[in-house]
This record gives structure tokens, sequence and C-alpha cells, in this order.
């Protein structure tokens, strides 16, 4: 069983110039900081708009549905972590929800030059222009094997803010968040 201890860091090895995908370029990447209210934080990189969004967390299973779960009431004003380790390798269509649903996304790695006959756009394109804050570069196995420990949690997800106590002290405040911070 993992255990997190509330409170700690999580960076990927402090490997900040280093990408999960290869040919991605992350020297000018923006960092951003997802903070769980027990104090618990994950550092990654930016994937979507600047911003912060505060609400609570869950996470989608699904291998193929980012785009249906950005339209998926359930998903209103939170942030949703992806499991599969890949997000936007199909891209966005055209049967994308005319306003995203979710105030933000976590996943492992993003694809910014998706492959489908069908796309329209990125997904990260898509999320900048929903005003949606998105985080990738963390371990989602870690952050949903806490989830499933503490079902409910609420988290803060910013990319204006990359101090984690004082994050977490806007979320157990209450401050910000909601669909599109």
């Amino acid at each position: 069983m993992l255990s997190l201890k509330a409170g700690t860091l999580h960076a990927r090895a402090g490997k900040r110039g280093v990408a999960m995908n290869l040919l991605l370029d992350v020297s000018d990447c923006m960092q951003a900081l997802l903070v769980l209210e027990d104090g618990t934080a994950f550092l990654g990189r930016s994937c979507g708009a600047e911003g912060e969004a505060i609400g609570r967390i869950t996470f989608d299973t699904d291998i193929f549905g980012y785009q249906a779960a950005l339209a998926d009431e359930r998903y209103r004003g939170a942030i949703v972590a992806f499991t599969y380790p890949q997000a936007g390798n199909f891209g966005i269509n055209a049967e994308a929800p005319a306003h995203a649903l979710p105030a933000g996304i976590v996943v492992h790695d993003m694809i910014y030059t998706p492959s489908n006959w069908q796309c329209e756009k990125s997904l990260p394109a898509y999320l900048a222009e929903q005003g949606i804050v998105g985080i990738e570069d963390i371990d989602v196995r870690a952050l949903v094997a806490h989830l499933r420990e503490h079902p409910g949690t609420r988290a803060a997800l910013s990319t204006r803010t990359l101090d984690a106590k004082a994050l977490a002290a806007r979320l157990s405040a209450g401050k910000g968040g909601g669909a599109h911070a």
C-alpha cells in the first residue's frame, strides 16, 4: 500500500528540465502546483490555461474519454485526474463541448501534437481557450492511490502560486476556485 505523508511535496526526481515526452522542449514551460487539503503537494508543468482552480478532486479511469469527460456533469467545477498515462493523443474534434465543465485537469503526460484525421486542435490549446488550468508530469498513480484512501478530497491547482503552504491556506480558507478560476 502506498502512503503519502501530508505536507510532502512530490516532484518528479527534481527533473524540471526533462519531460516525459522527450520530443517536447520544456525549457520555457510554466510550472504548476497541485495541493490537496491535507497538504500533500505535487509540482509539475502547466498544460492548460494560466490561473487557479479550487474544488473537489476526482479521477477518471476511461482510456479514450478525455473529451467526453470535459462535458460530463459529474465533473462540473471539479479537478479531474486522468489515470491513463497520456491525454490528448486524438486532439479535440468538432464534437467537443462548447463549454467544458471541469475547473482543472491532471495528467501524467500531455500530447501537444495529436494524431487523428478528425482533430481540430490540441487538448492543451482547447484547455487554454476554455480557461481550464492543467498540470502534467506528476505521479498520477500516487495521487489516485491517495484519493482512493481519502474520497471527497478538495484540492487547489495553480500556475500563479507555487508555494504549497500558501496554496494550502487558500484551499482551507475556501478562497478562489469554482469552474475556470
